[in-house]
C-alpha cells in the first residue's frame, strides 16, 4: 500500500531503525520539536537492553559503572504534545519495502512509515586471523572460538566481564581508542593484559607520538604489556577454545581470552538490499537524505560528501539536524552563521555541513575509525 502522504509534506510516522545513541537522540529531539502536531515515532532496536551510552562501555567493563548507570534517557512526550514514541527492543529489521513504505521485522510484523531513518551503526571489523573462523567459512560473531570477544555492544561487555578474573591472561588485538579502553578496563579488573598493535604507536589516529608515549607509560603503570609494530596472524585453539595468539614473527602470546579491537565498518546491508546508494556508508545529501526522498541515514552508517564520521558527537548533531528537518511544526529561528567545530584552539578540521533554507549546521570533524 502506497503512503498517502507526499514526500515533501510534514511527516507523521517516523520509523527509526537502530536503537543506539543516534536513533535515541533523534527520537528525543523529534518529541521536543513536535509541539502539538501529531507524530508517531517508532524506534526498532536489535538489542534487548535499554538504549545506552556506548562510549562508557569500558567503564562498565572496569566495574566502575553498573549497566543501568549508562542508560540513555527514554524519549517521553511532555504533557500537551502530540508526539508518541514506542520502542521495539530485540527486534531486527530484515527488509525495507520502499514501494509500500514499510519495514519488515524478523518477528513478522510490518511497520509503515512516512519517513524512515536508518541509524544502524557499525559492526566490529573481524581481522583475517588463521583459526578465527570455522572451516565452513562462516565469518560472523557467532562463529568465534570460545574466549574470543568483540567489544562493541552491552552483550559483548557483559560477556567479557563474566569471563575475566584476577590473573586471567588477556590479549587485546588493536591499539586504537577501543583497544586501549578495553585493555585498561581489563587490567583494572585484575587481568594480565597484553596489547598487540600493528601501528607504530598507540592511538596514532588521535594522538601525536609524544602523547602516545605518555599513554604507553600510563598503560604500563596499570600493568599492561604493550607491543607496537606487532601483527597478529592467527589464533591457536584447543578444539574451539583459544589458548594463544600467534604473531607474524612466530612468537605466541598465551591467552585465556582475546579481545578483537580492530576498528568498525558501517552497517549498510539493509540499505544495499533496499537499492539505496552505498559507498563506504549509506550515501546522504546535505539534509541527511538518501536518493529515496523518504529515507534518511544518520550516525556511523551514514556517509556525507565521501566521509563517514564515526563519532558519537557527530551522530548526535546529525540527529538534532534531522529532527529539525522532519519536524511537523514550523522551524525554529534560523541560526546565524556556522557553529565551529572543534572549539577555539583545537586543530582545524573540516566540518560536515547540512544546509536547508540557508541554514548551516556543523558537526564534528571526520576521524577514521579506531584501529
Amino acid at each position: 500500500m502506497e503512503s498517502n502522504r507526499e514526500p515533501g509534506s510534514p511527516q507523521r510516522r517516523v520509523v527509526i531503525v537502530g536503537g543506539g545513541m543516534a536513533g535515541t537522540r533523534l527520537a528525543q529531539q523529534l518529541v521536543v520539536s513536535a509541539g502539538e502536531a501529531t507524530l508517531e515515532v517508532t524506534v526498532i532496536g536489535e538489542e534487548q537492553h535499554p538504549a545506552y551510552n556506548r562510549v562508557l562501555l569500558a567503564e562498565v567493563l572496569a566495574g566502575r559503572y553498573a549497566p543501568e548507570v549508562i542508560a540513555l534517557p527514554v524519549p517521553a512526550p511532555a504533557a500537551g504534545t502530540g508526539a508518541g514514541v514506542r520502542r521495539l527492543s530485540g527486534v531486527r529489521v530484515v527488509r525495507v519495502d520502499r514501494p509500500t513504505a514499510e519495514v519488515l521485522c524478523d518477528d513478522g510484523r510490518r511497520v509503515p512509515y512516512d519517513a524512515l531513518v536508518l541509524a544502524t551503526g557499525s559492526n566490529p571489523v573481524l581481522p583475517p586471523l588463521r583459526g578465527l573462523f570455522e572451516p565452513d567459512g562462516r565469518d560472523d560473531l557467532q562463529a568465534l572460538p570460545d574466549g574470543v570477544h568483540a567489544f562493541r555492544t552491552m552483550d559483548d561487555c557483559l560477556a567479557l566481564g563474566a569471563a575475566v578474573r584476577p590473573g586471567t591472561r588477556a590479549v587485546v588485538i588493536g591499539g586504537g581508542l577501543l583497544g586501549v579502553s578495553a585493555a585498561r578496563a581489563l587490567a583494572q579488573r585484575g587481568a594480565q593484559v597484553v596489547l598487540a598493535h600493528q601501528g607504530e604507536h598507540l592511538m596514532e589516529r588521535q594522538l601525536d607520538p609524544g602523547a602516545s608515549r605518555l599513554l604507553r607509560r600510563h598503560m604500563a603503570a596499570l600493568g599492561v604489556e604493550v607491543h607496537t609494530e606487532c601483527r597478529a596472524r592467527g589464533l591457536r585453539t584447543d578444539g574451539r577454545a583459544v589458548h594463544a595468539v600467534e604473531l607474524a614473527d612466530g612468537y605466541a602470546l598465551e591467552a585465556d581470552l582475546v579481545v578483537l579491537a580492530c576498528g568498525v565498518r558501517p552497517r549498510v546491508g539493509l540499505a544495499r538490499a533496499a537499492g539505496l546508494e552505498v559507498a563506504r556508508g549509506i550515501v546522504v545529501d546535505d539534509e541527511l537524505r538518501t536518493r529515496d526522498p523518504r529515507v534518511f541515514a544518520i550516525g556511523d552508517c551514514a556517509e556525507h560528501d565521501g566521509v563517514v564520521y564515526g563519532l558519537a558527537g557527530a551522530a548526535q548533531e546529525q540527529a538534532d539536524v534531522l529532527a529539525r528537518l522532519l519536524s511537523p511544526t514550523p522551524p525554529l529561528p534560523e541560526p546565524r552563521g556556522l557553529r565551529p567545530w572543534p572549539p577555539t584552539g583545537a586543530p582545524p578540521r573540516t566540518p560536515l555541513l547540512n544546509r536547508r533554507r540557508g541554514w548551516i549546521f556543523a558537526t564534528r570533524a571526520p576521524v577514521p575509525s579506531p584501529a
